[in-house]
């Protein structure tokens, strides 16, 4: 007699042979999602002591609409704060880029024109496009959260648009499934090599736009 063992697939929105699972997903993620820049808003009295409704508030935002902003009266302005905020929502590794102070927190200020940093667009007051961070690294280092803390506001300009990436998942499956597989596949978009005067400081990297963790 020959035994085997049946495999049964998890059902997962993110498959797309299985519409059932992914349209109850669908539903309620829509019903769930934010109307407005003030849903995803939590005041918090002490950021670096969140009470456990305030920690409870940002990781619900979190958790339906993949961001959370917390806002305090509290002037605080060290980067004692920005680590305890990351500390309390389970962010304990920081990946400390080439950019980043040697406490690896990544201070986002206008860079010397002279310097690495001033030549990057996030280190100058010219405006920052469409991008998604997070995207420079092989799979297994790959960074799947990230705090910016504002210590103070620009003196004009300032603005951030954000997207939830799942609405996008969820307008390009409505379009098509088609569309949505080739962007899955590792190869989906490759980042260029960064080159400096000793030659290759990171090597390009492929991965894929939509992935699942």
């Amino acid at each position: 007699m020959l035994e085997g063992t049946s495999q049964r697939r998890t059902a997962s929105p993110f498959d797309l042979d299985d519409d059932a699972t992914y349209r109850a997903w669908r539903m309620g993620k829509l019903a769930r999602r934010a109307r407005c820049a003030d849903d995803l808003i939590v005041d918090v009295g002490d950021p670096q002591t969140l009470t456990a409704g305030e920690r409870e508030a940002l990781l619900q935002r979190c958790a339906t609409s993949n961001m959370a902003v917390y806002r305090s009266e509290r002037g605080v302005h060290d980067k004692d704060t920005a680590r305890a905020i990351g500390r309390q929502l389970g962010l304990v590794r920081l990946d400390a880029n080439w950019l980043a102070d040697e406490d690896g927190i990544s201070s986002i200020t206008v860079g010397d024109s002279a310097s690495d940093r001033g030549n990057f667009i996030p280190y100058t007051n010219r405006p920052l496009k469409w991008h998604t961070d997070g995207y420079y690294h092989p799979q297994q280092q790959r960074i799947r959260a990230m705090l910016l803390h504002c210590v103070r506001p620009a003196a004009s300009g300032g603005v951030n648009a954000l997207l939830d990436h799942e609405l996008a998942y969820i307008a390009l499956r409505d379009a098509s499934p088609r569309w949505v597989q080739p962007l899955m596949a590792d190869d989906a978009m490759t980042r260029p090599a960064r080159e400096d005067e000793a030659g290759t400081a990171r090597p390009a990297q492929s991965g894929p736009v939509f992935s699942i963790d």
